[in-house]
């Protein structure tokens, strides 16, 4: 004869409670795994550091200056100058004069100019002919500042139309047209003489003003 063995009320009830707290760990495994560690915050990597903002508002506002007046005077522009050619002595060479291009203030006020004039032909029309100068090299090129009356020189070489035969194509001029360093405004220096029509000539060589005087 078989014996029936029934399970007791307590016996299954604690079974039931093991069962859901096994339930309950696996769940909150889960949870751990999906959740970001603080490493990988991206709020905290994207922030800028303070010496990284310092060091672009540096790299702003330290570059180096445009070029402009000294000591807080103005340009020496056009309007502010008159300019004249002078004969220097021992100025003749083989070829070619050298002579002193010469800008003087006639301002009320102080100037500064840089760098080297710009230096065309006139024709008898009074307008452009032939190359412009080119800049002569060897001498350093200064920041001058001008006061009333004070002038800045530059050395100017001319060459001879003869120099370049038929292919000058030789015209009559009436005299320079002068641009100051930085300025599209010009000087006419009434000059008779020849130059060459043809662009090939190169005829005037101009070096960077220096002064005062």
């Amino acid at each position: 004869m078989r014996t029936k063995v029934s399970a007791s009320p307590s016996l299954l009830i604690a079974g039931l409670l093991a069962a859901g707290l096994v339930l309950t760990g696996c769940g909150g495994s889960n949870n751990a795994e999906e959740s970001p560690s603080p490493s990988a915050s991206p709020t905290a990597s994207a922030t800028p550091s303070a010496s990284a903002s310092g060091s672009a508002s540096a790299s702003a506002t330290a570059g180096p200056q445009a070029s402009g007046p000294a000591d807080g005077a103005a340009l020496c522009t056009a309007d502010k100058l008159s300019a004249t050619i002078e004969d220097t002595p021992g100025g003749g060479a083989a070829g070619s004069v050298y002579r002193d291009l010469v800008l003087t203030n006639t301002s009320s006020e102080a100037c500064t100019t840089f760098g080297y004039p710009g230096v065309s032909y006139l024709g008898q029309s009074g307008t452009q002919v032939g190359a412009p100068a080119i800049r002569s090299e060897g001498a350093e090129a200064l920041t001058v500042t001008l006061e009333p009356g004070q002038s800045a020189a530059a050395s100017l070489q001319e060459t001879r139309p003869e120099n370049y035969g038929d292919e000058c194509s030789r015209v009559p001029v009436s005299g320079l047209r002068i641009f100051p360093p930085d300025d599209t405004a010009y000087l006419n220096i009434s000059r008779a003489g020849y130059g060459c029509s043809s662009e090939n000539a190169q005829l005037l060589q101009v070096g960077p003003l220096a002064g005062p005087r």
